[in-house]
């Protein structure tokens, strides 16, 4: 019987910036002990393994909760559609399109609160940088300047993955280099408030954590 709740996410990237961004809105990771409705954030191993191991994780569950954090950055739709499959088959009643908030819902027959969140925020294509551009100030001049200095550093023979979340990527650590601590991970970068937390896709994500984890 698993202990905690669970938070299923990909990778370090992913578990270390949500729990540093829950930490900012009051969920504070950093308490000891960890309040009981505290999910355990796991790192599944990238989405294939997410994937492939999401009824076994709901199976296990015993009656806890279980969320499920993805990335959508090749076809929402499509990463909806593999998740719905394996839903279905736990007894749980989705929709043919992922809500805007969120999926929430439960198995009967696993006695469990099942959630979903396709990053950046349910309703477009992307990854966990999508997410973390929209906690930058957009008045700040140096994610401008870290775009056009990504521009140029292909021209000039970069090698970063010529697609929509290698350049994202690119361009994120580019503005990191440039901070007061430069060269931060994406969680320690929250922690030290180079992003902000309270956006509204961050205020969104929070509240889909909530309703599957707080009251479970």
């Amino acid at each position: 019987m698993a202990e905690r709740s669970q938070l299923r996410v990909e990778g370090p990237d992913d578990s270390n910036a949500i729990r540093q961004l829950l930490t900012r809105h009051g969920i504070d990771y950093g308490r000891r002990p960890l309040p009981a409705w505290f999910p355990a954030i796991e790192e599944a191993g990238g989405k294939d393994a997410l994937l492939a191991n999401a009824r076994l994780n709901v199976r296990a569950s015993s009656g806890r909760a279980v969320g499920f954090v993805l990335d959508a950055n090749s076809s929402l739709q499509a990463r909806w559609d593999a998740m719905t499959a394996r839903l279905r088959e736990l007894d749980l009643e989705v929709p043919d399109a992922i809500p805007p908030a969120g999926f929430v819902g439960e198995s009967p027959t696993y006695r469990a609160r099942v959630g979903v969140w396709l990053m950046p925020d349910n309703q477009r294509e992307g990854a966990l940088e999508h997410f973390l551009e929209t906690l930058i100030n957009k008045a700040d001049p140096l994610i401008e300047h870290a775009r056009g200095s990504t521009e140029r550093a292909r021209e000039l023979g970069a090698r970063y993955p010529d697609n929509d979340n290698g350049v994202r990527k690119a361009v994120l650590h580019a503005w990191l280099a440039w901070q007061e601590n430069p060269g931060l991970p994406y969680g320690s970068a929250i922690r030290a408030r180079y992003f902000r937390h309270d956006s509204p896709v961050a205020g969104r994500f929070v509240t889909w954590f909530r309703r599957v984890f707080e009251a479970s």
